[in-house]
């Protein structure tokens, strides 16, 4: 049948596309659907038309009957919708179907001029429209309306009993409008039904002589149809992508330990004037802010031997230490140590005095 090849082109088209916009889905959240995008689908069901024929010969005219005659249709659809954010949903699809009626009748002896025996005929292939959409959607169904211009072929012949016959063809156009509801059986496929009614209007034919008299011929359409659909909708385009968030900025470094020096004299454990005045600035760094422990570590130098010089460097931390707590800095809040001879702030020979290796060292994390 002739609507079986419309119906072929349109699954054609339909395999060649969806594989290119197969990544396009709908940014809809889960069980909301968005029905903006275009789409391409597949049509089928019947139709119900009336194809009047009349020829004019050169005594009169001879008509067809002129019934309902039901055929099956099919073929194919493209549109776009655009869904606004209060659920109306406006669009514009274009579709053509083949099959279509045909109409035929034997002409009686002397009517209409045309001799005993001749026939009529009228048939039409394809029909096409353009046309709007507008709709309400609401959870997984659109309700609309739809209407446009129509069009289509209508073919009128002639044969005349033993003098030959003529035939000719033409586009008829006119109005077409009807609605639908379609449900997204998921977020890409839809399924649906729609009726419209067309009136292709009608159009006069030229169809040679019969009898030595020019034939003209009469032809017009009218349809209601019936149609079953399945839409693949490619979806919207995806939304514009967020800006990046500023990068946070890099934490501020650990502040370093804060290093109080102070320095003796040769062979003595005894906290100097000088000393005191770091021994101060020590405690008042510790007062000022949150509670830490202080490594109090005594040193030497490398004149004495390596015993006495251990216990020189822990008799110079544990004197560092009494200061500190008579400065109100709690004795359980220091560490102290001594480390003799070992870690020279001054690297030197054994037996050397060299006084930046007399010291305590008062560290704050």
């Amino acid at each position: 049948m002739r609507y079986m090849a419309t119906s072929a082109a349109a699954v054609a088209l339909l395999a060649l596309a969806a594989p290119a916009e197969a990544q396009l889905f709908s940014q809809a959240p889960p069980g909301v659907i968005d029905w903006t995008g275009p789409y391409v689908g597949l049509s089928v069901g019947p139709e119900w038309a009336r194809l009047p024929g009349r020829v004019q010969g050169a005594g009169g005219s001879a008509g067809l009957s002129n019934p309902n005659d039901t055929t099956p249709t099919g073929g194919g659809q493209i549109g776009y919708n655009y869904q606004f954010p209060n659920n109306i949903v406006i669009g514009v699809e274009g579709d053509i179907r083949g099959g279509g009626p045909s109409n035929s009748t034997g002409v009686p002896a002397n009517n209409g001029g045309l001799p005993a025996g001749s026939r009529i005929q009228s048939d039409s292939d394809f029909n096409a429209s353009i046309r709007g959409r507008l709709g309400y959607s609401w959870n997984q169904f659109l309700l609309y309306g739809t209407g446009g211009i129509a069009f289509a072929d209508a073919n009128l012949t002639s044969h005349y009993a033993g003098t030959g016959g003529g035939s000719n063809s033409t586009t008829l156009m006119g109005p077409t409008y009807g609605g639908g509801v379609e449900y997204a059986w998921n977020p890409n496929i839809s399924v649906g039904a729609e009726y419209r009614y067309t009136d292709y209007g009608h159009a006069t034919l030229g169809l040679g002589t019969t009898a030595g008299a020019p034939t003209s011929g009469k032809i017009g359409l009218t349809d209601n149809t019936l149609l079953f659909k399945v839409n693949y909708r490619f979806g919207a385009p995806p939304p514009a992508p967020l800006p990046m968030p500023a990068a946070m900025p890099a934490p501020p470094p650990p502040p370093a330990p804060r290093v109080f020096i102070v320095f003796f004299d040769w062979d003595k454990d005894t906290v100097t004037p000088q000393g005191m005045q770091i021994v101060q600035q020590a405690a008042d760094a510790y007062k000022s802010g949150a509670p830490v422990q202080l490594q109090v570590t005594g040193y030497t130098d490398r004149s004495g031997s390596p015993a006495y010089n251990q216990r020189l460097s822990e008799r110079r931390a544990n004197n560092v230490a009494r200061a500190l707590v008579g400065l109100g800095v709690p004795r359980d809040q220091m560490a102290v140590s001594g480390r003799g001879e070992n870690d020279n702030r001054v690297p030197t020979a054994a037996g050397v005095r060299e006084p930046q290796n007399r010291r305590v060292e008062i560290t704050a994390p």
